[in-house]
């Protein structure tokens, strides 16, 4: 749809403007008041880009980029197997105290601002004892954390869905649980658990209220627009924004 087009539009064309919301080239339509050097300058010494090279020759850009999907994909795998083993043993117990305050727990996390989250694990980890700031090892603890509620309660309402006959008769052949969990229980719900893995991958991709505590900036593409944003590279920041969603689209 149009709604859903137009900020993509939006972010390639200001990559292209000589001056961040300079829009005249729309009133004019002459393509040579565009230009390609945010994209294209292979050297640091140019003024107008305050010392960057361009957004294809920056390492910075890329070494984030690097990062950003090492977390994101650590993240999903992660938080997609605990929240999918959370959803399973809840819906199984479902009449159960335990299932419930297990249920609570696993969903608490979501209930709590990022930044707070953030706070949180800052206080936690970047201390004389245990130093973890700045580090993938960090992020992805407090990813992990942070996103076991969405897939947790996607895995939750589909094995909700599943009638315990199902199950039932596998257990009456003695087969293991495992082979259950891979051969009949995945294959009938996978949309559903397909999900639980792709919703903390989409969101850790753009998350900064929980990482800028926790790292520097330019250590992941979120905290690396906010760098630029900061140095009023706007071009810079409307690519990484690009980037961002042509991986979640992809």
């Amino acid at each position: 749809s149009s709604t859903s087009i137009f900020p993509i539009l939006s972010f390639a064309l200001e990559t292209f403007l000589p001056n961040p919301g300079d829009y005249s080239f729309l009133y004019t339509m002459d393509p040579s008041a565009l230009t390609t050097k945010w994209w294209l300058t292979d050297n640091n010494g140019a003024g107008a880009l305050y010392g960057q090279p361009g957004i294809l020759h920056n390492p910075l850009i890329w070494r984030a980029f690097k990062g950003t999907m090492l977390v994101a994909v650590c993240c999903a795998l992660i938080a997609g197997t605990i929240g999918t083993l959370i959803g399973y043993a809840v819906s199984k117990n479902r009449r159960s105290k335990w299932a419930n305050y297990v249920n609570g727990v696993a969903f608490l996390p979501y209930l709590m601002p990022s930044l707070a989250v953030g706070a949180a694990f800052f206080i936690l980890f970047s201390n004389d004892k245990i130093n973890l700031f700045n580090t993938y090892t960090l992020l992805i603890i407090a990813g992990v954390i942070k996103y076991i509620p969405f897939a947790s309660r996607s895995a939750l309402n589909s094995m909700l869905q599943l009638s315990g006959e199902i199950e039932e008769a596998a257990i009456i052949q003695d087969i293991p649980w495992y082979k259950r969990m891979l051969r009949i229980i995945i294959p009938i719900q996978k949309s559903s658990i397909i999900n639980g893995y792709m919703l903390p991958f989409m969101t850790c991709l753009r998350e900064l209220s929980l990482f800028l505590l926790l790292c520097t900036q330019g250590f992941i593409l979120s905290t690396t627009l906010d760098y630029f944003d900061e140095m009023g590279l706007y071009a810079f920041s409307s690519a990484i924004n690009l980037i961002l969603i042509v991986t979640i689209l992809i």
